[in-house]
């Protein structure tokens, strides 16, 4: 949907110093430097001039040599690296010159022939990277030459070489079983047929779809030359020449290396001639054939194309007269553009979708014959074209002609030149592929540039002679030709036409460039569109390089070449007004209105460019690198970027920059890989994209549709808004969440807007507690203060459930008489899409119809938006037992199952039936509350079902609660409950509800059990019945708290209930409480005991305690060097540390490198438990067993496994939480060793105690530094995720005694 415009024309005036008159042989692009080289020459004279145009406009002559002049020029090279020239004489002669790059002068150039082959040189080619010199002599001899002209290979084209089969074999199948033809077998068939009828020969017959047998004929326009073609990455190079086989010429093209092996040989062609171009890109060689045409019966000038084996692979009509020759072939560097050289113009061909289209048609400004023409090696759209003392520059850019995006007019219409045929298509009427169009009218010359106009109706067409005005009656008709504008009208015979653009309806303008390097633009009026005429001429003060309407076709604006855009006003055509200058000339640019609130200056147009290196600019700030192209609207700026994304700029804001539009909100849309923009349709909110390959793609971004939807939101159109979001899959949470007080405040409206049960009820089923307008759909809409008044201000969230809310309003409206007849249907919908579902409400809705249908469709619509099986309980709750029976006919329940039940329940009394229907909904607290209801009059033995249903529903507390007030029963249940607080070993509550019954030897076992010794002895001193027991139940105390390490409550029974003071002190020291067993040694007048018991057990303390310590320290020192050890190891080879290295020997002849379906760990999976392919699928092998497995392996932290690490640290953590419970039993030691005197031994405790938490303070932090690779982990799903960082304990003082500090 592209078109080629002609940006620029420069032309060089070429004019010899060193002899008069020398035309121009060659020309060059230099691209280091950016110049072009000339080689000049005339044969009767016998001079090389060789000149190189700077940017500047300096001419430098670079070289003049004489030769002979019957020799003649076959190729020309610039090695502007190295400062030599190179060139390859048909006698024979190689000559390179030589130039001093700091001051070129021809006389101080060292010319020298540096080869030269006797027979003569018929043709030479130079490879693109100038490395290789590829020459076929006249003796058939193929050499390849270094740039250095050192021969690389030497081969003789030998005739027999198109005898052999070339091309590929793939070594399989019969011959009868290959592929003939589609009609290959009917034609079998029908011969069979026709020797049966007795035609004997049947030899003429043949398949259709198979081509005739062609002998490679040459054609009468043959020009007898021979050509070189090389590929663009010159690797390989094909030569087009005529050999004799079997006494027939035959033109073949013959394919070879680099090296010069011979690779193929075409395949036979007919009339093939004698042009030659491989694309540059591709597997393609470009030729040309002259065949006879059958259908038409004239001879016909097709382009042919063959593969690197020497099969033909397809052609195109060229569309010219028999009789027309195509000088040459070329391609564009990145070979989009292919290129024919006529006698007196240049054809630009693009293909899409396997169509060729004439883009544009190139001529001379002198109208003189093109000598010489070459596009630039590194810019595909600027070529060169030569005539014998001239050469002209033509820049081109490739852009789509289209009409207005301005509401009213955006109907997508798209132009699209092919020859002679202007193509049009509305894409928002028929979106045809290409290259397919929805109307098309012919011109008499091929198309320059075309354009339409505010209207869609109207069509301008530029040639080379002509300006041909179409018009259509409507958009669905054909246009017609209603005026035909003759050049002379607006060119004088030295001019040149390059772009039109009609503005508005009634204006035609037209760009012309004059020799003098300036443009003026001719306006002609249409209004009377049979008879066009001049209504005004702007003169410009520069050269135009681009002509185009603004966005509203109001205004007519254009860019010159110093990439200054202006704005014409059609009310005064001689005044101009400058818009902005670009950083950088513009290729493509688009100008829009500006909105006078945001913008303070006079300029009422902002207009956005699109250099050739990317960059799209919004005025002279950058916007964004790497676009490809650009549409605008009048609202948004559209661009696509080489990062295949689709990106909008807001143009309500000032410029939005790159960085501004992030990646996951509305303004930015990954698209295809290459594809450009051709039309954007705000009216249908699409946008149509080409792909590479040539086919269209529509789509819908979000922000051009949401920018509907909001529109109609707040102008109260909520069935519009409701369609589009059904069309294009928007969330419907948006026609509240955008404007959600407005939503409320036209609750009916909406209703009436929607008019549809259905809609109602897919809106209402649809929503969900997320605000999408903050969320997926948030607005990017951020205007300046200037225009605070239209933002749209969002109230406060509301507390509450959003979807309750909106239920509730539409419920509202739902429920009132004159709706809810229509609107029952959604109003069941609304009860069962609240959050959670008002499934009562609904059941009792449905309970009120009276009708029997009305009540089962209302079932169906229920069930079919909830759980049948939640519906069924709900029923069954309200204990109404046809509405149950209804709802349970809906499910997938069989009738054996609930028919026995509800019939049992339709035959009990209410109480009764309310009791079983709770039970069975496990409502056991409603349940009992309907069985507590029941009178004994009605049952006689309720009272014992009643308890028997409290224990085995546990509802103790509930039944407490129940018979608060009834004493009798109330204690019932506390016996109940005591009873099962002592089944489950709960013994301290079962205690005290015994103790508060009265049952004192149940409570004494229960206070024994649970280990509380003084609420034990209380009541074995007080109880009469216990009181012999005492000593039994002392013992049993001691023994459970000696088992708890409860040493010090044990000591305190032993001495004031068994009088055993003795054994009391040692308990003392046990729990390290040497102050109270040295009280009670003093109080009963007992010190011996002091010595007898409690330093013994001091000192057995301090063995414990010094012990302990130096564990702890040699536990940290070894621990610590392990982790060293192991992180040296990890750091030096990870490989080795996390998988197993291969030590065995491997075979030479075998590789070890990992391949996709290896099994073996790396050291990755290793650590993570996966291998390569389940981590890829996510796909887990691991069973529970196994994971248990590695959890067992993680806790031991066994030696050499990946996870000692993490063992070793986490067992420093328990080593220090060991040292904090320690702590207070260490301080006890000290004191009671100090105050018996034992001060060395409190010293060592408190020097060592230190001495291990100095150690574990200046190791902390090495210990702890776990790197984030080690905890990364793979779930089961292949997902990586990380375990929690250990968090680094902190380490406490030791509390040292100040008497021990020496």
């Amino acid at each position: 949907m592209r078109n080629l415009v002609v940006l620029n024309k420069g032309e060089i005036v070429v004019e010899s110093r060193t002899y008069p008159e020398l035309r121009v042989l060659d020309s060059v692009f230099d691209s280091i430097s950016d110049t072009i080289t000339v080689a000049l020459g005339k044969n009767e004279s016998g001079i090389i001039e060789v000149h190189q145009f700077m940017k500047d406009g300096q001419v430098l002559v670079l070289a003049s040599f004489s030769i002979d002049p019957n020799d003649k020029l076959l190729s020309f090279e610039h090695f502007g690296d190295s400062s030599q020239l190179v060139f390859v004489f048909e006698l024979g002669d190689i000559v390179t010159a030589t130039y001093d790059i700091t001051r070129p002068d021809s006389d101080t150039t060292l010319v020298e022939i540096v080869g030269s082959i006797d027979c003569g040189i018929a043709t030479s080619c130079w490879s693109p990277d100038q490395e290789t010199l590829a020459l076929l002599t006249k003796e058939q001899n193929l050499i390849l030459l270094s740039r250095l002209f050192e021969p690389i290979a030497e081969r003789f084209l030998d005739p027999n070489d198109v005898k052999q089969n070339t091309q590929v074999s793939v070594g399989w199948g019969k011959k009868e079983t290959q592929f003939k033809g589609k009609g290959a077998r009917a034609l079998e068939r029908e011969k069979e047929s026709l020797k049966h009828a007795g035609l004997e020969n049947t030899d003429e017959l043949r398949d259709p779809t198979l081509g005739t047998y062609q002998s490679g004929g040459l054609s009468p326009f043959d020009s007898q030359s021979i050509k070189i073609s090389w590929r663009g990455d010159c690797e390989y190079f094909s030569i087009t020449s005529i050999v004799e086989v079997e006494n027939n010429n035959r033109r073949v093209i013959r394919v070879y290396s680099r090296n010069g092996q011979l690779d193929s040989c075409s395949e036979p062609i007919d009339g093939l001639e004698g042009n030659l171009s491989w694309k540059p890109q591709g597997s393609l060689i470009a030729s040309t054939q002259r065949r006879h045409d059958e259908d038409i019966l004239e001879t016909v000038l097709d382009l042919v194309f063959f593969e690197r084996n020497g099969l033909r692979h397809g052609e195109f009509g060229s569309r010219l007269p028999p009789n027309s020759k195509i000088i040459d072939l070329a391609w564009s560097c990145n070979s989009e553009i292919l290129a024919f050289q006529l006698e007196n113009s240049i054809q630009l061909w693009t293909s899409k979708n396997y169509h060729w289209y004439l883009k544009q048609e190139l001529f001379l400004s002198s109208s003189a014959t093109i000598e010489v023409f070459q596009f630039h090696p590194e810019k595909p759209l600027r070529l060169m074209i030569a005539s014998s003392h001239s050469l002209e520059i033509v820049d081109l850019a490739f852009n789509t002609k289209n009409g207005p995006n301005i509401s009213g007019f955006d109907v997508g219409m798209s132009l699209v030149v092919d020859g002679t045929t202007c193509m049009i298509t509305p894409l928002s009427i028929a979106n045809v592929p290409p290259p397919v169009a929805f109307r098309d009218f012919d011109v008499l010359e091929p198309i320059l540039d075309l354009a339409v106009s505010k209207s869609n109706t109207r069509f301008a067409t530029l040639t080379a002679n002509y300006t041909f005005i179409h018009e259509a009656a409507d958009l669905r008709a054909a246009p017609k030709e209603m005026s035909l504008i003759n050049k002379t009208t607006y060119c004088s015979f030295d001019e040149q036409a390059r772009q039109i653009a009609v503005i508005g309806t009634d204006h035609v303008a037209i760009l012309v460039d004059s020799l003098d390097g300036l443009s003026r633009i001719v306006i002609f009026s249409i209004e009377d569109i049979s008879s066009p005429e001049i209504v005004g001429i702007t003169e410009t003060m520069n050269k135009v390089v681009l002509l185009k309407p603004r966005s509203d076709f109001s205004v007519l604006t254009y860019e010159t070449i110093d990439g200054t855009v202006y704005e014409v006003e059609m009310s005064n055509l001689a005044e101009t007004k400058p818009i902005v200058t670009f950083p950088q000339l513009c290729f493509d640019y688009e100008v829009s209105i500006r909105n006078p609130e945001l913008w303070a200056d006079e300029v009422s147009s902002v207009c956005f460019g699109i250099s050739s290196n990317g960059k799209l600019y919004g005025n002279d700030v950058l916007i964004s690198p790497a676009v490809t192209s650009i549409k605008i609207t009048e609202s948004l700026l559209v661009f696509t970027t080489a990062q295949h994304q689709l990106k909008f700029v807001h143009l309500m804001n000032k410029f939005e920059t790159a960085n501004d539009i992030e990646d996951d909100d509305e303004r930015t849309r990954m698209i295809e890989r290459g594809s450009l923009l051709v039309s954007v349709i705000p009216s249908r909110a699409s946008v149509v994209l080409q792909a590479p390959r040539g086919n269209l793609e529509t789509i819908y971004p979000r922000i051009m549709v949401l920018t509907g939807v909001r529109k109609d939101i707040k102008a109260l159109r909520y069935k519009e808004a409701f369609s589009t979001c059904r069309t294009h899959r928007i969330d419907l949470d948006i026609l509240h969440d955008y404007d959600p007080q407005l939503f409320f405040d036209n609750l009916e409206l909406f209703v009436n807007e929607l008019s549809s049960v259905e809609y109602l009820d897919l809106f209402l089923s649809c929503l969900h507690e997320e605000d999408v307008s903050e969320t997926k759909y948030k607005e990017t809409l951020n205007l300046t203060s200037k225009v605070e008044n239209l933002t749209l201000e969002h109230s406060q969230p509301p507390v509450g459930s959003k979807v309750n809310r909106i239920c509730e309003g539409i419920l509202t409206v739902l429920l009132r008489p004159e709706y809810s007849k229509k609107y029952w249907q959604s109003i069941l919908t609304a009860y069962a899409c609240q959050n959670p579902p008002n499934l009562e409400d609904a059941l009792r809705l449905i309970g009120s119809f009276t009708e029997e249908s009305e009540i089962e469709k209302s079932v169906q619509h229920l069930c079919f938006l909830q759980d049948v099986n939640k519906i069924y309980n709900i029923a069954l709750s309200l204990y109404d037992i046809p509405l149950t029976l209804m709802v349970a006919q809906q499910s997938q329940k069989d009738p054996k199952e609930y028919l026995p039940f509800l019939q049992n329940l339709h035959v009990q009394p209410q109480l009764r039936k309310e009791f079983l229907i709770n039970d069975h909904l496990k409502n056991y607290e409603k349940a009992l509350r309907s069985l507590s209801k029941i009178s004994a009059e009605e049952q006689q033995d309720i009272e014992e079902e009643i308890i028997d249903y409290i224990v085995s529903k546990k509802l103790f507390q509930y039944a407490l609660n129940l018979y608060h007030y009834d004493n009798e029963k109330s204690r019932k249940v506390l016996e109940k409950y005591a009873d099962y607080l002592h089944g489950t070993q709960e013994f301290v509550d079962a205690a005290i509800t015994y103790e508060m019954l009265g049952d004192k030897d149940s409570a004494l076992e229960d206070y024994i059990l649970a280990k509380r010794w003084q609420e034990a002895l209380s009541i074995a001193t007080t109880h009469v019945e216990a009181q012999p027991q005492l000593k039994d139940i002392c013992e049993r105390l001691i023994a459970g708290l000696n088992d708890m390490h409860d040493y010090s409550s044990s000591a305190e029974i032993e001495l004031k209930y068994l009088n055993n003071v003795e054994e009391s002190l040692r308990l003392f020291g046990k729990d390290y409480q040497f102050d109270r067993a040295i009280l009670t040694c003093v109080d009963l007048k007992r010190p011996e005991l002091i010595e007898s018991i409690i330093d013994p057990s001091i000192r057995e303390g301090f063995g414990i305690v010094a012990e302990l310590l130096a564990d702890c320290k040699g536990q940290v020192n070894s621990q610590l060097n392990r982790l060293r050890e192991l992180r040296a190891k990890k750091q030096e080879d990870p490989y080795a540390f996390y998988g197993d290295t291969m030590e065995q020997d491997t075979p030479d002849n075998v590789s070890i490198a990992a391949s996709e379906t290896s099994t073996k760990e790396s050291f990755f999976t290793r650590y993570t438990g996966k291998t390569a392919g389940t981590a890829k699928t996510g796909a887990s092998r691991k069973t529970a067993k196994n994971r248990r497995r590695e959890e067992r392996k993680k806790a031991r932290g066994k030696k050499g496994t990946i996870y000692e690490e993490e063992y070793l640290v986490k067992s420093v953590g328990r080593l220090i939480e060991r040292l904090e419970n320690t702590e207070a039993e260490a301080v006890r030691l000290i004191e009671a060793l100090i105050r018996r005197n034992m001060r060395e031994q409190a010293y060592q405790i408190q020097k060592q105690f230190v001495e291990v938490l100095n150690l574990l303070k200046a190791n902390i932090q090495e210990i702890y530094d776990i790197k984030e690779k080690d905890r990364e982990r793979v779930d089961d799903n292949g997902m990586v995720y990380y375990v929690p960082e250990i968090p680094v304990p902190t380490i406490r003082d030791f509390p040292e005694k100040l008497v021990l500090k020496f």
